[in-house]
């Protein structure tokens, strides 16, 4: 397959064969429900495609030819309104898919937060991959109760949390997104700005802004440049976020 066949899509591929049983992304994504034995068959399905920070896969509306895991980076899906305005639904990393549509466009636009490496199936491939290997459909299943799962977390906290509560529920929840939950002192390496944040969470950057400092300086946490976040007093993020000591999120448990 040559990028003249997939012109539409951003990015550039990477030529060779995938080196799917040294993948760092492979215990968390679609092509880890195959076997050593097994996984060697993908090589005949999938392309991989390098994407620029702040270079976009795809967009809205266009032809959904094929679906998508990132395997390297982190990316955004999000819709556009006709002004411009923009409402950010996710944020990916590795061992997440996308593209994931049965229609024939794209319901949302793709593009990498930072520079990204993302495995291409064609639609038609994947679902013969999927037919004859069925733990990689069982996957699928799994990933899209966890995907239902989070969007209504996304919906509550859009509807019915305040500044704080938003802020503090999204660092919250990037913590188990990235595994990196402590007893003591969490590093959060945030590859979105503070306005993807607030496109993210329907507040202004300046509420953004605002809200992190009054955190910094209440020793919740410390912000370490624009992209790195010390979370220094969890329990009291927690509570900052309104969120029960029990609770843990679908994604969490897709990471761990």
């Amino acid at each position: 397959m040559s990028d003249s066949d997939i012109s539409a899509l951003g990015g550039r591929i990477v030529p060779g064969d995938p080196p799917c049983l040294l993948c760092e992304a492979r215990s968390s994504a679609v092509c880890g429900a195959l076997g050593e034995d097994r996984i060697v068959c993908l090589n005949d399905y999938v392309v991989r495609r390098r994407i620029g920070a702040g270079e976009r896969l795809f967009d809205e509306g266009d032809r959904a030819g094929h679906y998508f895991v990132v395997t390297e980076g982190a990316m955004t899906v999000f819709k556009e309104a006709y002004d411009g305005r923009r409402q950010i639904t996710g944020f990916l990393y590795s061992g997440d898919m996308l593209g994931l549509n049965h229609h024939q466009r794209y319901a949302y636009s793709a593009e990498a937060l930072s520079a990204s490496v993302v495995c291409q199936y064609e639609i038609a491939d994947l679902n013969r991959l999927f037919r004859e290997y069925p733990e990689m459909e069982h996957w699928l299943l799994r990933h899209c109760s966890d995907e239902l799962a989070s969007a209504h977390d996304q919906m509550f906290l859009l509807g019915r949390k305040n500044a704080m509560e938003k802020i503090a529920s999204f660092l919250w929840f990037q913590m188990h997104r990235l595994k990196l939950r402590s007893r003591n002192r969490t590093r959060l390496e945030l590859p979105m700005s503070r306005r993807d944040i607030a496109d993210y969470l329907g507040l202004t950057v300046e509420t953004v802004s605002r809200t992190l400092t009054r955190m910094r300086r209440d020793g919740t946490i410390r912000t370490i440049g624009k992209h790195d976040v010390d979370v220094l007093d969890i329990e009291d993020l927690r509570a900052r976020a309104g969120i029960d000591a029990d609770f843990r999120p679908a994604t969490a448990e897709r990471a761990a």
